[in-house]
């Protein structure tokens, strides 16, 4: 009765994640700048409470059993995992908000709540996947009449923001001389986020795929990816085939490591590039400049202060290294992930990132499997939710434990 009960609530949890019904609870430095500050504010989010209920009785029911989940595989990137998560609350308590640091380290046993339960297969993984593409097409039913409305469907009760083409801070296209359209965005907080997320099933379901229905679904989610507006997002799934029709012509285990880690050091070498080169770059597009100029804040920051600031510290540090005052709605984190720990955690920080990266890539990858974390990878020079946001964090963590599952022998219908 009780793995009934777990099973059913694991199962709405999969499906309602994206839900962003919050609770605001910590907001010291919320309106220092003028405009909320949602990135040094604490929420808590009513899929969190749900998941805490989950892992609480999952508890009880492993006691109760005496089983235990098999990790060892994993125990030396979890040995990285530690040293990032020590280093990143030794720098946020002397530079940081200790308070947010708690958020932070939240977020992260969220995380990895997700990825036990997952791989401790409370629910199959074809149910699993099953759930996933169910819950990608309801988000985009309601991005479809998003787009269609140009407006909320005032759902607020599930979390869907409050949007519309007049509304300031909504991601809008021109359509035509003083007509604003709404980008699809469900209910996450921000459309880019909603392309990550069907990004990540996309990848996760396609080996549990077959014949119409993988058809199906492949064009459906990637015609989705490309509905949302996520350049970055689109850019990585185009990575990604590319990635997959080099791997049918290249069958060799160690020559495929051999292209991903090159891939690697290719997107390595490019981001440090963009962080010393960002100055010198002009463009006529307002929000690729805007990141420019957030770029070129991150270096002067990491320069300063090489150690790091703390987690979730970037946009109260910003304004000490930029060339102009901040308008209020400046204040974001600059669109870069690996900049954006690099600035926060400190260089030590980054680095380990990166050896835990490229140690999984050489010494645990064993095979396509791992494109949904590859096209993650891709992502995260383009933007910072999967290091700032409660879905940002679970997605993550579906994609590492998706490495895990099993795939069975029936298809996904």
């Amino acid at each position: 009765m009780l793995n009934k009960i777990i099973q059913i609530l694991w199962a709405a949890f999969l499906f309602t994640f994206p839900f962003s019904v919050r609770f605001l609870v910590y907001e010291q430095a919320s309106y220092r700048f003028g405009n909320f500050n949602p990135w040094v504010t604490g929420f808590i989010y009513l899929p969190e409470i749900l998941l805490g209920a989950i892992f609480i009785l999952w508890i009880i029911r492993k006691t109760v059993s005496g089983g235990r989940l098999e990790g060892g595989k994993f125990f030396p990137l979890s040995l990285f995992l530690f040293l990032f998560l020590l280093n990143a609350a030794v720098v946020t308590f002397f530079r940081g908000d200790v308070v947010l640091l708690g958020f932070f380290l939240l977020r992260i046993a969220e995380a990895v709540i997700v990825y036990l339960l997952i791989a401790d297969e409370v629910l199959p993984a074809p149910t699993v996947i099953r759930i996933l593409l169910y819950g990608a097409l309801f988000q985009l039913a309601l991005g479809y009449l998003q787009w269609y409305l140009n407006h909320s469907l005032h759902l607020s009760i599930i979390g869907e923001q409050t949007l519309g083409g007049d509304v300031l801070g909504v991601a809008k296209n021109d359509v035509a001389e003083g007509v604003k359209q709404i980008r699809p965005y469900g209910t996450f907080l921000h459309p880019n986020i909603l392309a990550a997320y069907l990004l990540a099933i996309l990848f996760i379901s396609l080996r549990y795929l077959r014949g119409r229905s993988l058809a199906f679904w492949l064009i459906l989610l990637t015609a989705g990816i490309w509905f949302t507006g996520s350049r970055a997002v689109a850019l990585a799934v185009i990575a990604c085939f590319f990635m997959l029709i080099i791997f049918a012509y290249v069958k060799e285990l160690k020559n495929r490591k051999s292209v991903i880690v090159a891939a690697l050091l290719l997107l390595l070498a490019v981001n440090a590039w963009f962080f010393a080169n960002s100055s010198a770059i002009r463009t006529g597009d307002p929000s690729w400049q805007e990141r420019l100029n957030q770029n070129v804040i991150s270096r002067e920051m990491v320069l300063a202060r090489p150690l790091g600031i703390g987690v979730f510290n970037f946009t109260l540090e910003m304004e000490n290294f930029a060339a102009e005052k901040l308008s209020p709605w400046e204040f974001q984190p600059v669109h870069n992930t690996y900049f954006l720990i690099a600035n926060e955690t400190g260089f030590q920080g980054l680095l380990i990132l990166f050896a835990a990266i490229i140690f999984f890539f050489w010494k645990r990858w064993e095979g396509e499997y791992a494109l949904p974390l590859m096209a993650f990878i891709l992502v995260t020079p383009f933007d910072h939710y999967l290091w700032d946001s409660f879905t940002g964090m679970i997605l993550v963590a579906i994609v590492l434990a998706s490495l895990r599952m099993k795939q069975e022998v029936n298809p996904v219908p």
